[in-house]
């Protein structure tokens, strides 16, 4: 377990090292923090406390200006989209007394963004200070305590607003063979068909049940990805590969016979590549190397036609 206080900029992105997931505090009551460690770990919970708002990266004079419609991919907030993004944590808890978080900001920006709106979001403030909680609320928390209740009911809250992990129902979910459409879908994106792969992708994910979903989904915004890339857009591209981590990552290293392991490696390194031109301004064709879907333990025969 890790808590950051502020003194250094972590290089990597938060990770949960139990099977309960991870829960992010951002406060500054050190009073509060041991009760909420205690509490996670009681339920299996890694927690980690965020006291310094720059621990995603420096904070820009943008955190006033209104209200974000899709994912920030550059500036001051583009790094908490990314690290929250890529840990999907189970729960974000936010004190709206806390002087340094932009608490409202970020909130709204976090609700508002595809890629973190499904984190849940719990505010907890002063019972007098009813105005910072109701904009909480407004901005898009999922709910709202006073700090007498947030303390009094600690363990139940977390345990109700905690996203549980799904971790046996996907493995079960992964069993067995890809469904027709999905068949389809890998033949066209292989040869670089992207368009049909996608519209092939999208029917199998409607189709399926929801946590063998999870793998068509994934491999439905990894060939979009790909298509915006075809057509030169960075940042359609970039958000893809940015949303696609709630779908791909929780699956096992296989999934109905395909290699998830090599395709998260593939993944890594294409979406560091659009984020790179992104941060240095550059919204210009990239030179990449289009990721194939590989069967587990070899790549895909090829069909006929190919």
């Amino acid at each position: 377990m890790i808590s950051y206080n502020g003194n250094a900029m972590p290089s990597y992105e938060p990770k949960s090292t139990t099977d309960g997931g991870l829960i992010l505090a951002f406060t500054e009551d050190l009073f509060l923090q041991p009760r909420l460690q205690d509490a996670a770990q009681q339920l299996g919970f890694d927690l980690q406390v965020i006291d310094d708002p720059e621990v995603y990266g420096p904070v820009g004079s943008n955190h006033n200006d209104g209200f974000t419609l899709t994912e920030p991919l550059a500036g001051p907030d583009s790094e908490l989209i990314r690290q929250l993004s890529a840990a999907h944590p189970a729960l974000l808890l936010f004190d709206t007394s806390s002087r340094n978080i932009p608490w409202r900001h970020w909130i709204q920006m976090l609700k508002t963004s595809a890629a973190s709106r499904r984190i849940p979001i719990v505010a907890f403030g002063p019972h007098v200070d009813g105005e910072n909680l109701a904009a909480a609320q407004a901005a898009g928390a999922d709910q709202v305590f006073t700090r007498g209740q947030f303390q009094n009911r600690l363990a139940n809250i977390l345990q109700t607003w905690a996203e549980q992990p799904a971790a046996e129902e996907l493995r079960a979910a992964c069993q067995g063979s890809l469904s027709e459409l999905a068949e389809k879908g890998i033949e066209h994106h292989n040869r670089g068909e992207y368009f049909a792969a996608h519209e092939e992708f999208e029917h199998a994910w409607m189709e399926a049940k929801e946590y063998e979903g999870y793998l068509y989904r994934a491999l439905l915004q990894v060939s979009v990805a790909h298509l915006h890339l075809e057509r030169d857009n960075l940042p359609g591209a970039a958000k893809l590969l940015m949303r696609v981590h709630r779908w791909l990552d929780p699956l096992p290293g296989s999934c109905r016979g395909i290699d998830l392991n090599q395709l998260r490696h593939s993944v890594s390194e294409l979406r560091a590549l659009l984020y790179q031109a992104l941060d240095g301004g550059e919204a210009a064709p990239v030179s990449f190397r289009p990721i194939r879907f590989n069967r587990s333990g070899g790549e895909l025969e090829a069909k006929e036609g190919e």
